[in-house]
């Protein structure tokens, strides 16, 4: 009699085997548009500093200024 080598290499159990693909995840798809908003809102955000900062040295140099009329 001869022995018949049992091949288990195809044998797999049903939790390796995924039910269906994924498809790969794209970890940049809204990265534009967080690149886009931190833009605006840096823009936005320098833009009111810069003129809190021009109303406080305006203020300032105003204030040391006087004008005196005969």
């Amino acid at each position: 009699m001869r022995k018949v080598k049992d091949d288990f290499e195809s044998i797999r159990a049903e939790r390796d085997t995924p039910v269906h693909r994924q498809a790969p995840i794209n970890n940049y798809s809204g990265l534009w548009k967080q690149i886009a908003l931190g833009i605006i809102v840096g823009y936005t955000v320098l833009g009111i500093m810069g003129t809190i900062g021009w109303f406080i040295f305006l203020k300032l140099s105003m204030a040391s200024f006087q004008i005196n009329i005969p």
